[in-house]
C-alpha cells in the first residue's frame, strides 16, 4: 500500500476514498502557532498544510521544520522514511513562511530562490536540477504536477518561466478552489500525483469536473496518460497538497 502525507483535516470521504484507491493516509497537524492567528479561526489556516511544513527531497528522504509534533514523525519514520530537520521560520509572515514550498519534478526545481531553504537549493544542484527563480513563494501552492516534465498553474509568472524552460505547462483560471481565511485556494494544494504500477492517478481534494477548466485539464493530463480523479462530490479545497511517499 502506498503511504501519503496529507493534512489532518481532511473529510472522511476523502480519506476513504484514498484508502478505496490502496492509498494510506498518514494526516499531519503541522506545527503549533505557525503564523499569526486569523481572526476567524483558532490556528494559521496554513498551520497543518504539509507544503508548507515539509519537503520531499527523494522518495524516503524529507525535510521538515522543527516543532511538527513527535506522534507525527512516529507515524513517519514506521514508513522507512528519513527524515532531516531544519529551523522553522523566525517569521512565518508572506514571504518568509515559503522555505520549504518549493516545487520539484524531474530536472527541475521551481522556487523564490531567495526565500528556499538553503537545503533545498543545495541538493537541486548537488543533483543537476535546473533552477528556475520565480516571484511567486507560494511555489508548490501554485504548481500541479502531472509528470516529469508537465505542470498546471494559475500563475501568469510560473506559466512563462516553464514555457522558456520548455516544460510543458498549462495555465487556468485563477479561484475556483476554497482555502479557509482566504479569497481563494491553489491547484497544487488541491491534488497530489499517486505513482501506481498500472497507470500514474493525479488525485483531487474535491471534485475537479467543477472547475471551469476541467475539460483542458482532463486533456492536458490525457495526452500524458495520466489519470484524474475526484476523492470528494464538493468544491476542490486546497489542504496543502497530496505528498505521495
Amino acid at each position: 500500500m502506498k503511504n501519503i502525507i496529507c493534512a489532518y483535516n481532511i473529510s472522511e470521504e476523502i480519506e476513504t476514498n484514498l484508502i478505496k484507491l490502496n492509498v494510506n493516509p498518514i494526516k499531519l497537524r503541522g506545527i503549533d502557532k505557525f503564523g499569526e492567528v486569523h481572526p476567524f479561526y483558532p490556528f494559521h489556516p496554513l498551520s497543518y498544510h504539509p507544503d508548507m511544513f515539509c519537503f520531499r527531497l527523494e522518495e524516503n528522504k524529507w525535510i521538515f521544520y522543527d516543532g511538527v509534533g513527535a506522534d507525527s514523525i512516529s507515524a513517519l519514520e514506521k514508513t522507512g522514511v528519513k527524515i532531516d530537520f531544519t529551523s522553522a521560520p523566525k517569521s512565518c509572515e508572506y514571504p518568509f513562511d515559503v522555505g520549504l514550498n518549493a516545487a520539484m519534478f524531474g530536472d527541475y526545481l521551481i522556487c523564490n530562490v531567495k526565500y528556499t531553504n538553503e537545503k533545498i537549493i543545495e541538493y537541486a544542484k548537488q543533483k543537476n536540477k535546473q533552477i528556475i527563480d520565480v516571484n511567486q513563494g507560494y511555489t508548490k501552492c501554485s504548481v500541479c504536477i502531472v509528470d516529469d516534465n508537465s505542470i498546471i498553474t494559475s500563475d501568469e509568472s510560473i506559466y512563462k518561466k516553464a514555457k522558456q524552460n520548455n516544460i510543458n505547462v498549462l495555465l487556468i483560471d485563477k479561484g475556483h478552489i476554497n482555502l479557509d481565511g482566504y479569497n481563494y485556494g491553489f491547484i497544487g494544494g488541491c491534488s497530489g500525483l499517486i505513482n501506481q504500477k498500472d497507470k500514474n492517478k493525479l488525485a483531487f481534494t474535491g471534485d475537479i469536473t467543477l472547475h471551469p477548466n476541467y475539460t483542458d485539464i482532463k486533456n492536458f493530463c490525457d495526452d500524458r496518460g495520466v489519470e484524474i480523479i475526484s476523492l470528494s462530490t464538493k468544491k476542490l479545497y486546497d489542504y496543502g497538497s497530496l505528498l505521495c511517499i
